[in-house]
């Protein structure tokens, strides 16, 4: 399973074809990543609860559900695959999350499926995260580093910034390569349809008011495509060290508040009706601004 260089913006060449397995492959973000894995000439084993057809290109499409281990044998299908890319997760909307959800599926699962990886012989992991697992320690910043230390403030961010340090753990213990990217608002096609993108566009098109909270929240807003881009990347990245993970932040790097990134895409989309602002209620526990420090990584772990 060795890993050779490959096409990204981290001094990397081109690469030889690798073999992928993709979690999470029919989510919003995983059918981006995995188009992409399939243009840039990878063959891609997808792993999905089902909902969704497979995707066009994929080499074998694997129905599971990771928090039911009792119902799955992965060994044959990690046989010979080079990277494990993890999107599963659960609790992303926070309306629907649950603690102990969030925790066996982001958790208990994930690290379940990464040793399993492992064990088969993967020597690349890479992870999807989230900047918000910095939770309120992004109110000490205007961009947040990798440096600073999470504190979480929902299931989803907890329960991902647990995983984080799981995988910190595997990639030193066993010697492998990881990396987990944090994106921090992920738009785009194929989004859930309730949330803020998505909404705007519903709105929008069919001429309504659209009521939404106070919009002076701040984020850094990441088409999906740059995601899946950045995902795609990591793959055959050359700068990554066994035995360390890498956490690095990805983002548009234009932050802007909610109110800029509503208005914008309302004009876009001819919206005739009125941006209500102000008439939900901001979340409490909601950080006012979580812009990540793009262009830095840290890596965590022992050196080798």
């Amino acid at each position: 399973h060795a890993l050779d260089p490959g096409v990204s913006n981290h001094t990397s060449q081109r690469s030889r074809r690798m073999k992928v397995v993709v979690s999470g492959a029919s989510g919003f973000i995983g059918r981006h990543a995995v188009n992409s894995l399939i243009q840039a000439g990878h063959e891609v084993i997808a792993l999905s609860r089902g909902g969704n057809p497979p995707v066009p290109g994929v080499t074998r499409w694997v129905q599971c559900d990771l928090s039911r281990p009792e119902e799955w044998s992965l060994e044959a299908d990690f046989e010979g695959v080079d990277v494990l890319l993890h999107l599963a997760a659960s609790g992303v909307d926070p309306k629907t999350a649950v603690w102990a959800t969030c925790f066996e599926t982001n958790v208990t699962a994930a690290m379940r499926l990464w040793l399993a990886a492992v064990n088969a012989g993967v020597r690349r992991i890479v992870n999807c995260g989230t900047c918000f697992e910095y939770g309120s320690a992004a109110t000490a910043h205007l961009a947040i580093p990798t440096t600073a230390a999470p504190q979480p403030l929902s299931p989803y961010a907890a329960s991902k910034a647990a995983a984080t340090m799981i995988l910190h753990g595997i990639a030193a213990s066993s010697n492998i390569q990881a990396i987990s990217l944090r994106p921090c608002v992920v738009f785009g096609e194929g989004e859930p349809e309730h949330r803020l993108w998505p909404s705007l566009r519903r709105a929008a098109l069919a001429g309504t008011d659209l009521p939404m909270t106070s919009g002076f929240q701040v984020r850094d807003f990441m088409p999906v495509e740059l995601l899946a881009e950045r995902l795609c990347e990591a793959v055959t990245r050359e700068d990554l060290r066994a035995g360390r993970l890498l956490v690095e932040n990805v983002g548009s790097g234009a932050p802007k508040s909610v109110r800029e990134f509503a208005t914008e895409w309302w004009g876009r989309w001819g919206g005739t009706g009125k941006l209500l602002f102000c008439v939900l209620p901001d979340r409490p526990s909601e950080c006012p601004r979580m812009v990540p420090l793009i262009g830095t990584a840290e890596r965590v772990g022992l050196g080798r």
